[in-house]
């Protein structure tokens, strides 16, 4: 990733810091979720690589476009099995251009950069990063040449053991600053002067601690220099620093009892300011647990083309949750680098969870006229799992922000629904002629998501049982889709973590599946997939908030965004319009709202249908693009609501015949007869269906079994609610309703017409409408 642009720096000024204090109290430290590790180890600091002295295997500046490698594992206290991240600075030193580093796990690709530099500096940041899968690590020099040195200070468990910490987050705290004399003796740090500074905070910082996340900050440098913080000569953190102002974000190991750390000034006279960001426990059954993701860009003000800097003052709100497969909850801190680019005025940021009290602690400070500046930073999360960025300078400058990884706090896993819903599908034909396969999904009590592949619609005998996704838990009824352009049938389903997995065929129609992806995401509510007009395939589902999120599975960098907070509750009913989708959903005061999800992603103002429901409301289209909806009312009757022409909604429900049901319904509009059908499970637990008499006519025939095969009593009762979905086959149009019985065997019944008259007596009488019944062959024992 480019943040360097082409132009020669210019004079670098005094950058003005903030001195405001953010008063904030640690949060409760909890047990490392699900004991997954990522509990922190710190270290003395070593050296992994210097290209001076040829330490890491490399002597010699390096050029540009350079990628070196060194071993990170097995080296001075690191272990050589068991670690899933190390905590290094990375410095360059005299570049002969403007550069930037990018440190990543051997064998990968470089993503984000690490920290970026100007000719003649030495600068230094702070980063994440997981080792390769051979255990070393890689940087490489973007631009000129430069020696780089990479220190580790401290390793993340992969699993959680009898060693390590975990990490409590904090508001952003001030605790030190020789500008005011706050936690350290007023005024400069003269050249190789030494100081002791107090950063428990009054208590922030417990004594307990084994390492402190610090934001340090040199003001006032005449020229380059370096600055040590530690609890001891041994434990200790070096910043390197430029003319101006420098900050850096960095860890700190203490030592037992340690409030107090010592600082060694090696440059001219400067100011020193320090944040307090978080700390580790004195435990690894504390505290969170870090999680590292390979280091990508979340937000950059450059693009896209035509996008602007951030002006004097502005703020930029920032998407972490939901991103690169992360949860959207349970998210105790995020680590991220956030750099400034093309700063015309000495400024600096402050990052603040977003809706909270606006952080007046300074991150990421930079000077005037320089090209870029990096800094890590750990923060809390806010409102939607965002954060707000502020550019507290008086001009304008570029924010570019990545994400390196995120501590976990513990979430409860879902638990598995017993008899959930199956899910239907049919398949595009591939060559034009033949019929398209139908998949038939559900996830069965243990967890397990299973698909059934019948090749032939007209034969319910042959299929193939394809079981999802190995050995993780899920729970609920997945979802299916068809993909535009390759025809594949697309699953999606909800793991007991609340994170949502997409498979697909590997071909259109193809009885082989692959899984394509964990969309992240903390949902309690079964997700519903549709694809779009414009090719564009779109994940709903719901939080236990009820807040609506959604994922629009296009192009780079897709994520969860949140559509608001309207208190639905379970999964989404979704049908496809020609503006788009309309999404019918059960709030949890029990009314049914409704809205139109446009093809660009927008949603429009929900409109609430009222009602006394319980349940998943079913929908399907009458012509005029209007939607129909039927729900189960709080006393067992099914009710019934139909958009009118123009887009309206009447004000009343009308019930569905005389009919106590069970569950929640499935319904459709009959391809053949026009004429809407419902299905229901009856609390006798067997299958039952009704017609209007006629078309659009609103009123109901008689309530029938569905399964009329007393030799079979079996198959014939539900464990299941029903799903009802449209298919094709030598028959012509029709539909399948699916459920399954208690031995969890799929049942099948095609919509027939019963001879004699066929369809012509099925248009007259829906007595005359009969449902073949398959049973779906269960895998040998």
């Amino acid at each position: 990733m480019l943040l360097l642009p082409q132009k020669t720096l210019a004079a670098l000024l005094v950058a003005v810091l903030s001195v405001g204090l953010i008063a904030g109290a640690p949060t409760v430290a909890s047990a490392d979720a699900a004991g997954r590790g990522g509990d922190y180890v710190p270290i003395d600091s070593i050296a992994l690589l210097d290209t001076r002295d040829g330490t890491g295997g490399t002597t010699g500046v390096r050029g540009a476009k350079s990628v070196t490698t060194f071993n990170a594992v097995g080296i001075g206290g690191i272990p050589a099995s068991g670690v899933s991240a190390l905590m290094v600075d990375v410095t360059a030193i005299y570049p002969t251009a403007n550069t930037f580093l990018t440190i990543y796990p051997d064998l990968t690709d470089p993503k984000a950069s690490a920290m970026n530099a100007s000719v003649g500096e030495v600068m230094s940041n702070s980063a994440v990063v997981k080792p390769g899968t051979n255990g070393k690590l890689a940087v490489r020099n973007a631009g000129g040449n430069v020696h780089i040195r990479v220190d580790v200070v401290g390793y993340f468990t992969t699993a959680t053991g009898s060693t390590g910490s975990g990490f409590v987050p904090v508001d952003h705290t001030r605790v030190v600053d020789s500008r005011t004399g706050q936690g350290i003796t007023a005024g400069t740090m003269p050249t190789r002067g030494t100081r002791t500074a107090n950063i428990s905070g009054g208590g922030l910082v417990p004594s307990s601690a084994t390492a402190v996340m610090l934001d340090v900050v040199v003001i006032g440098a005449t020229g380059n220099g370096w600055m040590t913080i530690g609890s001891s000569a041994t434990a200790e953190t070096g910043i390197d620093y430029a003319k101006g102002a420098t900050s850096l974000g960095m860890v700190v190991k203490l030592n037992p009892g340690a409030s107090s750390v010592t600082l060694e000034n090696r440059g001219s006279a400067v100011h020193v300011a320090i944040t307090v960001q978080g700390y580790w426990t004195g435990s690894p059954t504390t505290g969170a647990g870090l999680r590292p993701v390979p280091a990508t860009t979340l937000y950059d003000s450059r693009f896209p083309s035509g996008a602007h800097p951030v002006p004097s003052g502005g703020t930029v709100d920032v998407a972490v949750a939901g991103t690169n497969g992360l949860p959207t909850r349970g998210i105790a801190a995020a680590v991220l680098n956030v750099h400034a680019v093309g700063s015309t005025v000495d400024g600096f940021f402050n990052v603040t969870p977003l809706g909270g009290v606006e952080n007046t602690a300074s991150t990421t400070n930079f000077p005037a006229a320089h090209v870029a500046r990096s800094s890590l930073v750990v923060t809390k999360l806010g409102t939607e799992g965002k954060v707000r960025i502020k550019n507290s300078s008086g001009g304008a400058v570029h924010i570019v922000v990545d994400l390196q990884g995120w501590y976990a706090d513990p979430l409860p896993f879902l638990p598995t629904e017993s008899f959930s819903r199956s899910t239907a599908l049919q398949g595009e034909p591939s060559d034009g002629s033949s019929l398209g396969v139908i998949v038939y999904a559900h996830t069965d009590n243990t967890g397990q998501v299973r698909v059934v592949h019948q090749q032939n619609p007209d034969d319910f005998s042959s299929v193939q049982h394809i079981p999802q996704f190995g050995a993780e838990a899920f729970t609920g009824q997945p979802s299916l889709t068809v993909q535009n352009g390759t025809k594949q049938v697309q699953i999606s389903a909800l793991n007991t973590t609340g994170t949502v997995w997409t498979g697909a065929q590997t071909a259109a129609n193809a009885p082989t599946w692959a899984t394509t992806g964990n969309l992240g995401g903390t949902m309690v509510g079964r997700p519903a997939t549709v694809t779009l007009a414009d090719g564009t395939s779109v994940v709903f589902a719901v939080d236990v908030d009820g807040r609506l999120w959604h994922y629009r599975q296009t192009g780079t960098g897709a994520s969860w965004k949140s559509l608001g907070d309207v208190d639905l509750t379970g999964g989404v009913t979704l049908v496809k319009v020609d503006a788009g989708v309309r999404l019918i959903a059960t709030t949890m005061t029990g009314t049914i709202k409704t809205a139109l999800y446009s093809t660009d992603g927008t949603l429009s103002a929900w409109v609430d249908l009222g009602g006394n429901v319980t349940g998943v409301p079913a929908a399907f289209l009458n012509q005029g693009y209007r939607t129909a909806v039927v729900a189960r009312a709080a006393d067992g009757s099914l009710v019934m609501k139909k958009q009118e022409l123009g887009g309206a909604w009447p004000a009343t429900w009308q019930t569905v015949g005389t009919f106590s049901a069970a569950g929640s319904p499935a319904a459709i509009l009959d391809p053949a007869l026009g004429r809407i059908a419902v299905v229901a499970r009856g609390s006798d637990n067997e299958m039952y269906r009704v017609y209007e008499t006629e078309q659009g006519s609103g009123t109901w025939g008689e309530w029938l079994r569905l399964y009329e095969n007393p030799g079979d009593p079996t198959a014939a009762t539900a464990a299941t609610d029903p799903t009802i979905a449209p298919i094709q086959n030598s028959g012509g149009t029709g539909f399948v309703v699916v459920y399954r019985n208690r031995n969890n065997t799929t049942i099948a019944l095609d919509r027939r017409f019963a001879a004699p008259g066929g369809m012509a007596a099925a248009k007259v009488s829906p007595s005359a409408v009969s449902f073949a019944a398959h049973l779906i062959p269960t895998p040998p024992a």
